[in-house]
């Protein structure tokens, strides 16, 4: 495994600058820039799937399986901050009426997609022979339980979907007290999330996705403060580390240090970003492939694993990473024609 991980460190170098002294990136959290860093962590979600499906035990798979134990649930802690950002960032440009649009141009518009995939799932069930309830077919198609498929993300952001639709119909006037109430809600989903005693990794990252809301309210402030030179910029830098550094060796016992560790990671990112850039058009595609490459990847993994390829593992990696590549694509475009149809009208 840690072949894969030198080839994604070298895409990486390949495309990283680091901007010169007391200089920045402004644009930092364009979309651009974060499809780039979304793509490594997509990366990572694939390789640390497909550990889950053969056993790696190399003395080469080592540092791998070290790190993956570390980063744990944090591999898509960008993609709730990020997400949280993008969103804020259009509440603040078109208030209420962007609000309105949520329910049908984010909910549904990413629902119906996975509920295709969830459909994927059971048919592949049916063909390996595993058997599959009544109840957990239908809770799968909101996430709440999973056919094989990656489920607990997809509950996530269907909940938070709705928090926020709440939280800014309730304050439209005040983008602060909406976050505020993004917060207050996320923190009551969490709870009912514990009292249906669903895993830990349910809920330990989800408050970067508020966070990130936050930081949308926030950054011309954090930016004039960070943007200053690079001792500013550094402090800040060394401040977030340690503090991810201190929760990071504490997120095993609680989920309260988890959560903050999942927070600090991303923030620490978030604060590198100011500084360095990485371009990368292989890396671009899978930051902008997010829920297909996700969603699908397990999909070729259980196929590979039924016809009993696990044995030899890079041959199971290449050929699930191809597949899902492939598979992803096709969707993609797929979805493309359908969504032009189901949302002509809105966008004429």
């Amino acid at each position: 495994m840690i072949i894969f991980i030198f080839i994604l460190i070298a895409l990486l170098a390949a495309g990283f600058t680091c901007a010169k002294k007391d200089e920045f990136y402004p644009d930092y959290l364009s979309p651009k820039n974060t499809a780039a860093v979304n793509g490594i962590f997509s990366i990572l979600i694939f390789f640390s799937h497909a550990f889950q499906y053969y056993s790696m035990n190399g003395v080469f798979d080592q540092p791998y399986i070290a790190l993956r134990g570390y980063l744990g649930q944090t591999v898509v802690v960008t993609y709730l901050f990020f997400s949280g950002f993008g969103l804020m960032e259009s509440i603040k440009k078109k208030k209420t009426d962007y609000v309105k649009s949520i329910p049908y141009h984010r909910f549904f518009k990413l629902w119906y997609k996975f509920a295709i995939l969830v459909l994927a799932f059971l048919a592949l069930r049916i063909y390996i022979g595993d058997k599959t309830t009544i109840r957990q077919a239908l809770f799968a198609f909101i996430g709440y339980t999973s056919l094989g498929n990656s489920n607990w993300y997809m509950l996530v952001t269907f909940a938070l979907y709705v928090v926020i639709f709440l939280a800014f119909i309730i304050f439209r006037k005040n983008n602060y007290l909406g976050v505020a109430g993004v917060f207050v809600l996320t923190t009551a989903f969490v709870v009912l999330l514990r009292k249906l005693e669903s895993p830990e990794y349910y809920y330990n990252t989800i408050f970067c996705l508020p966070v990130g809301m936050l930081f949308s309210l926030l950054k011309p402030y954090i930016d004039k403060l960070l943007m200053k030179n690079d001792i500013f910029w550094f402090g800040a830098f060394a401040v977030i580390g340690a503090l991810t550094f201190y929760f990071g060796d504490r997120k095993v016992n609680s989920v309260v240090h988890y959560s903050l560790f999942s927070v600090c990671f991303v923030l620490l990112i978030v604060v590198l970003m100011m500084k360095t850039n990485i371009k990368s058009s292989v890396l671009d595609w899978f930051g902008q492939h997010i829920f297909s490459f996700f969603m699908i990847q397990r999909i070729p993994m259980i196929l590979f694993k039924h016809w009993e390829i696990t044995n030899r593992p890079y041959v199971f990696i290449l050929c699930s990473f191809i597949a899902t590549v492939v598979l992803a694509t096709a969707f993609d475009r797929l979805m493309e024609k359908t969504d032009a149809l189901l949302f002509k009208s809105k966008k004429k």
